[in-house]
């Protein structure tokens, strides 16, 4: 392997660590990883930039001994083609120099549109067992000094124990909020427990995200929930009615207040909030949710 071959390579290792340290220094890493992801991709640098020094210190092995570095033991020399090591190396080039130079977007409606927006939360925790409700009258007079009352309001099983705490806890809420820390697993508690949240207000940000079938009424305010990376982030909403939807632009961010109901979309029963006020927000720094990983702990 010829001296040029290893500086190629100690270049290509140490720009993807510097672009990095480049990601880190503008917060923008924010945007590709979740947080519990940092520190793998701190070290990950680390470990680009010694492989990037071990290749420098081949590149001056082979300038000092002045052969090239053995590919196999046939017995004869191998000439590498240019044009295949151009071509192979341009592939690593390629996503360093976008990473550098093309602005970091975040996701929006475009991929929302692809995956599909989930309105009921993590849909790996089933309604079974949570369904079982009160009276209408018992579940209009409960209250949360009402031990007995919320109990019967929220029944639970073995998986629903914790979305059931937490259903106790937004429902002595005068306004349930859906906050960033435990935004899925708000949903989740809202939709396992719809029944007794009928009529409460509710208040919820994000980013605009309709499709046809949703009319002129209405849209979602949707986030983009990360577990490890951008490429496994999935969107949670929920659906909202306003007279003047069409006055909102997709990928608008807006904190919207609204009562909560159901209706139905695509033959589903949804949970769906009737606004009461729309204000148009800034996107945030961080527009990505993430998975509460202390929940019930």
């Amino acid at each position: 392997m010829t001296m040029t071959t290893h500086l190629v390579r100690a270049l290509l290792l140490a720009g993807f660590a510097m672009l990095i340290v480049y990601l880190f220094h503008t917060g923008d890493i924010a945007l590709y990883i979740a947080p519990k992801m940092e520190i793998l991709v701190k070290l990950s640098a680390i470990g680009l930039y010694a492989a990037a020094i071990y290749q420098i210190y081949a590149a001056l092995q082979a300038r000092i001994n002045k052969r090239k570095a053995a590919d196999c033991d046939c017995g004869h020399p191998h000439k590498s083609s240019g044009f295949k090591n151009f071509l192979v190396y341009s592939l690593f080039l390629l996503p360093l120099v976008l990473g550098f130079l093309v602005p970091t977007g975040t996701l929006g409606s475009a991929l929302a549109a692809k995956k599909g927006v989930s309105f009921s939360g993590n849909e790996a925790v089933s309604r079974t067992g949570t369904e079982q409700q009160l009276p209408e009258q018992a579940a209009a007079s409960a209250s949360p000094a009402d031990a007995d009352s919320l109990d019967a309001l929220f029944p639970y099983d073995e998986y629903t124990v914790d979305h059931a705490a937490l259903a106790k806890r937004l429902y002595a809420q005068d306004i349930v909020d859906v906050p960033e820390k435990q935004f899925i697993e708000t949903l989740t508690a809202l939709d396992l427990y719809r029944d007794a949240f009928i009529g409460k207000e509710v208040r919820i940000s994000g980013f605009i995200y309709r499709e046809d079938d949703m009319g002129d009424n209405r849209f979602a305010v949707s986030r983009f929930a990360m577990n490890c990376c951008s490429a496994d982030a999935l969107p949670y909403g929920l659906m909202s009615e306003w007279p003047k939807a069409s006055d909102y632009a997709e990928d608008e961010w807006v904190t919207v207040v609204g009562t909560i109901g159901l209706s139905n979309y695509l033959d589903n029963e949804i949970l769906t909030l009737e606004l009461s006020r729309i204000e148009r927000i800034e996107a945030p720094e961080t527009p990505y949710v993430y998975p509460d990983f202390d929940f019930g702990f």
